[in-house]
């Protein structure tokens, strides 16, 4: 699905970037702003397939409220493709519009991995305080890009993964609209042994751990 928004690159970023102060131009850099628009959705959808794994529409473009979000990286970058265009158009040099174009497959491939063969992975990660104490320690967890609005199981397993040693009250974590969700709390068991253990939360699709270990 995509929707019509403010462009990736602002009229007034490029303007900065070309020195022009008056607005002479700016029909015709609006032009540019709609077609290099159109580009980066191309290589988004390309780079995100239609759905992510949870079964969810991707829409296009991306904006401050999308998931993913837009960055000023992606902005800026934007800009550098207009003023590639416009000075490819003004004085035939295409050096900068290739640069600008390497710039955002870099900028996809390091924020948004390699893809090939899937669609856009979320890789959820989570936090935890303390990362080590002794039995019966209060753990505090928050965590982010799980499943929006999806419920999650925190267990503590051996450091193998092998084995479940422990399951976590509450019994199922909440995440809102983004996937995230914070302060949750749980306690080890009181008779756990001394030794590393890895804290588990997944969502049935997509999994985060952390280590932790029990001193006394």
């Amino acid at each position: 699905m995509i929707f019509s928004m403010a462009h990736y690159g602002s009229l007034d970023m490029v303007k900065q970037k070309l020195r022009i102060e008056d607005s002479s131009i700016d029909d015709e850099l609006n032009i540019y702003l709609d077609e290099v628009d159109s580009l980066i959705n191309r290589e988004l959808r390309a780079k995100f397939g239609k759905n992510t794994e949870y079964g969810y529409e991707i829409s296009l473009p991306l904006t401050e409220d999308t998931n993913p979000h837009i960055t000023f990286e992606l902005r800026a970058i934007a800009a550098d493709l207009v003023e590639g265009k416009f000075r490819m158009k003004t004085t035939g040099e295409s050096d900068l519009q290739k640069e600008a174009m390497m710039s955002l497959r870099e900028y996809l491939d390091k924020e948004f991995g390699w893809t090939e063969g899937h669609g856009f992975r979320r890789y959820p990660e989570i936090t935890i305080t303390p990362t080590n104490g002794a039995a019966a320690t209060t753990i505090t967890l928050s965590g982010s890009s799980f499943k929006p609005r999806g419920k999650l199981t925190i267990k503590i397993v051996d450091e193998n993964d092998s084995q479940v040693v422990q399951e976590t009250t509450p019994d199922v974590v909440l995440t809102d609209d983004d996937g995230k969700f914070s302060g949750v709390t749980f306690a080890t068991g009181s008779g756990t042994a001394i030794g590393s253990y890895v804290i588990l939360a997944s969502d049935k699709v997509n999994a985060a751990k952390r280590n932790f270990t029990v001193t006394s």
